[in-house]
C-alpha cells in the first residue's frame, strides 16, 4: 500500500518552494507559518507536519552532501583520467542509487513500495543508463580508431625519412609506398 503523500507534499510547487528558501534563510517554524500566511496560503500545514517535512528535507540534504563528498574525493583521485573512466563512475554511482533506493526500507520498516510514475520514471533512468554505456563504448571504439590512424600516419611519414636518409629520395618508389600503405591500413589505393 502506497504511503499517502503529507500535508506539504500536497501543497502547490510554488508553495513548496517557499518553505525551502525560507528554510535557506535560516528562519524558524514559526516564521516560515506566518509567511505562509501572509502569503495567504490554503490549508496552512501544522507545526507538527512542517518540522517533520524539514527534517525529511534535512536529512535528503545531508545524504545529498554527503554523496557529492564522496563524488569529490573520487573525482580528485581520478585526477586528470580520462572521461571514459569518469562516464563509467557516473553510470555505476547511478546503478548504485537506484539499488538503494529499490532495497531501502521505510522509517515503518514496511518495503518501499513504488508508484506507476516511479516506477516510469525508473525505467528511463535505467535506460538513460544503457544509452550511456552505448555511447561509452562508441566513443571508446572512436578514441581507438583516431589514435590507430595517427599511428599509422606516423609510422608512414618516419618509413618515408628512413628511406629518404638511407635510400635517397628516390628510393620509396609509389608503388612501395602503396604497398606499405596497404600494409598498415589495408589499403588499395591512393
Amino acid at each position: 500500500m502506497a504511503k499517502r503523500p503529507s500535508s506539504i507534499d500536497r501543497m502547490d510547487p510554488e508553495v513548496r518552494d517557499w518553505i525551502g528558501r525560507l528554510r535557506d534563510q535560516g528562519r524558524t517554524l514559526d516564521e516560515i507559518i506566518a509567511k505562509l500566511r501572509e502569503l495567504d496560503v490554503e490549508a496552512l500545514p501544522s507545526r507538527s507536519a512542517l518540522h517533520r517535512h524539514l527534517q525529511k528535507a534535512d536529512a535528503i540534504a545531508e545524504r545529498l552532501r554527503k554523496s557529492r563528498a564522496v563524488a569529490d574525493v573520487i573525482v580528485r583521485r581520478l585526477g586528470d583520467a580520462e572521461p571514459d573512466k569518469a562516464t563509467r563512475l557516473n553510470i555505476e554511482l547511478m546503478h548504485q542509487a537506484v539499488f538503494d533506493m529499490l532495497s531501502a526500507d521505510r522509517e515503518d520498516g514496511e518495503p518501499v513500495t513504488l508508484e506507476p510514475m516511479q516506477v516510469m520514471l525508473i525505467a528511463k533512468a535505467l535506460d538513460h543508463l544503457g544509452k550511456a554505456a552505448k555511447d561509452d563504448v562508441a566513443r571508446t571504439v572512436a578514441i581507438e580508431k583516431r589514435a590507430a590512424e595517427k599511428a599509422r600516419a606516423e609510422a608512414v611519414r618516419q618509413a618515408e625519412q628512413a628511406v629518404a636518409k638511407h635510400g635517397g629520395a628516390g628510393a620509396l618508389t609509389p608503388e612501395l609506398k602503396q604497398a606499405f600503405k596497404a600494409m598498415l591500413f589495408g589499403q588499395r589505393d591512393g
